[in-house]
């Protein structure tokens, strides 16, 4: 629920027919934090990507829309759930992109207990050292860890600080305000970096008893608590 429009924002700024045509100069989407793989493929089925039918399949016997973002669906680029992975493949996307002067971007969503894995930073080292500035990374910064607050699990103090002391571009946003993502993905800029957007999110944005709670990272909702929930939305 954190990251939905966070998802909405990649997809609208992206030409989603090369991504459904698989265009080698496509913008390339990857959800580095796989757990959040339910909403990636609502989100992909609203652009078209994946089928109503085929959406209706999650979590069931048989299907390829399992629990994390899996390359075994169509469109999405790789799979994803063992943290701290997808922005190292997002670079070398990207490395790939500039090679052959293609215009398209790698957007890559971590979470901010993920960005804690090392390997993210080594990452953005190399990132920064080849100015791939067709790298976009959006760190989901709901606060909240798999069981208890980021803050608790490693401290990471002012993080817009920490990128820049990376020599990154670092924007701030809303992370439910899908226009000012939007925006802040397609600014412009000749700085010869990656971007960052630190997208400040709640953790079960829109249903009240899960906003904020840590468990909600891993309860699932019966019948009684699916209808309190989408009195949220109605």
């Amino acid at each position: 629920m954190s990251v939905v429009e966070m998802l909405i924002a990649m997809y609208a700024v992206s030409d989603v027919a090369k991504i459904f045509n698989k265009s080698d100069n496509r913008d390339r989407i990857i959800v580095s934090k796989g757990h959040a793989a339910a909403g990636t493929y609502c989100v992909m089925h609203e652009f078209g990507l994946i089928s109503e039918e085929e959406l209706l399949t999650y979590h069931k016997k048989n299907s390829n829309l399992l629990g994390h973002v899996s390359h075994g669906v169509s469109f999405v680029e790789h799979s994803t759930g063992a943290l701290g992975h997808g922005l190292s493949v997002g670079v070398g996307h990207a490395i790939y992109l500039k090679s052959k002067k293609y215009q398209s971007r790698v957007m890559v969503l971590c979470g901010d207990g993920e960005i804690q894995e090392g390997s993210v930073w080594e990452a953005l080292m190399l990132a920064s050292t080849k100015k791939l500035n067709q790298l976009i990374l959006l760190v989901d910064v709901n606060g909240i860890s798999s069981i208890k607050s980021t803050e608790e699990i490693i401290y990471t103090g002012n993080l817009r600080d920490r990128f820049l002391g990376f020599g990154l571009r670092t924007i701030e946003v809303d992370g439910h305000d899908i226009t000012a993502i939007k925006n802040a993905i397609e600014t412009s800029s000749d700085a010869e970096s990656p971007l960052i957007i630190l997208c400040k999110t709640t953790k079960g944005k829109g249903v009240a008893f899960a906003e904020d709670q840590a468990i909600w990272h891993y309860r699932s909702l019966n019948d009684e608590l699916f209808d309190q929930a989408m009195e949220g939305f109605a």
